[in-house]
């Protein structure tokens, strides 16, 4: 997969987890649990801070030369994965 096309793929990947994130969030207010509430909130704005540094490694790829542009590609896919798996753990379970 071409650069341009990774990048693509990837922004649709952070464009979907932000849906369910705000999904989430809006679920939030209806809840009747305080703690539930505070902790789901908690999680999501650490959850959100972390995208948006996969989002900043994602916009730094374009800047990247052609050779060295694999190595930053192999962060953001941990860094992808990582969260990806937080997300499922931390915030699914909950809400």
């Amino acid at each position: 997969m071409g650069r341009q096309a990774y990048q693509d793929a990837m922004r649709q990947r952070l464009r979907d987890l932000s849906l369910q994130v705000a999904s989430i969030r809006s679920r939030l207010a209806a809840s009747p649990h305080d703690g539930l509430r505070q902790e789901l909130a908690e999680q999501l704005s650490w959850l959100e801070h972390r995208r948006d540094l996969v989002r900043e490694k994602l916009d730094a790829l374009g800047d990247e030369p052609d050779g060295t542009w694999l190595d930053l590609k192999a962060e953001i896919e941990d860094a992808w994965d990582t969260l990806v798996q937080d997300f499922e753990e931390r915030v699914s379970s909950l809400a």
